[in-house]
C-alpha cells in the first residue's frame, strides 16, 4: 500500500515518479522490472522507494490503479459501448504498452502473488442468488465478458475487427432486453 510520506510529495515529484513506474512497467514486465532502473530514472534513494512503496508489486499495483483510473471509458450506460469505444481508441492511448504488459503477462503474475488482490467473488457474486434481477445477472456478465474480450484483444489484435463485433452485437442485445424488460413490466 501506497504510505502517507508518497502521498505528501509535492504534486511534480508524484508525477515524475507515477510516469517513471508508468515507463518502466510499460517496457518490462513485472517480474523484469527493477527497483534499481526505477530509482535511478526517478532520481530517488532506494530508501525513499522503500519508504514510498512496500516492493514493486505494490509500486506496480499503484501504477496499474492510476492507469485504470485514466482509460477507464464505461461512463456509458452500455458497458459495451464503452469497451469498444476503449478497443477503437487503443492507437492513441498513451498506455497501451503498460496494458498490453498487464493483459498478457502482469496480470497472472499479480494474481500468483497477491491472489487476494484479484478475489472478485466476494464483491461480485453475492448478489446473483435466488434475489436477483435479470438486470444485477446482465451486469455481472457484461463486467466479466468486457473484460475477456479486452484481455483477447491484447492477446490477439489481429482479432481486433471480430471483437468489435462480438462487442456490438452484445450492446445490440442487451438493449433489446432491456427494451422487452420494459414492455413487460408495463
Amino acid at each position: 500500500m501506497v504510505s502517507a510520506t508518497f502521498s505528501n510529495l509535492k504534486p511534480e515529484k508524484r508525477q515524475f515518479l507515477k510516469e517513471t513506474l508508468i515507463e518502466e512497467f510499460s517496457e518490462y514486465s513485472l517480474d523484469q522490472a527493477q527497483v534499481a532502473r526505477i530509482v535511478k530514472k526517478a532520481g530517488i534513494s532506494r530508501g525513499s522507494f522503500y519508504t514510498y512503496f512496500d516492493d514493486l508489486y505494490d509500486a506496480y499495483a499503484w501504477s496499474l490503479q492510476e492507469v485504470l483510473i485514466s482509460v477507464h471509458h464505461m461512463h456509458t450506460r452500455d458497458p459495451f459501448q464503452g469497451t469498444i469505444d476503449f478497443i477503437n481508441d487503443l492507437p492513441n492511448n498513451p498506455y497501451y504498452d503498460f496494458l498490453d504488459k498487464y493483459f498478457q503477462v502482469n496480470e497472472g503474475i499479480l494474481r500468483a502473488h497477491n491472489p487476494e488482490l484479484f478475489n472478485h467473488y466476494p464483491q461480485t457474486l453475492p448478489f446473483l442468488n435466488d434475489a436477483s434481477t435479470n438486470q444485477d445477472v446482465t451486469n455481472w456478465l457484461a463486467m466479466v465478458s468486457t473484460h475477456r474480450l479486452t484481455q483477447e484483444r491484447f492477446a490477439y489484435p489481429e482479432n481486433n475487427d471480430a471483437i468489435l463485433e462480438t462487442l456490438t452485437q452484445l450492446s445490440q442485445r442487451l438493449s433489446e432486453q432491456e427494451a422487452a424488460d420494459v414492455f413487460s413490466h408495463k
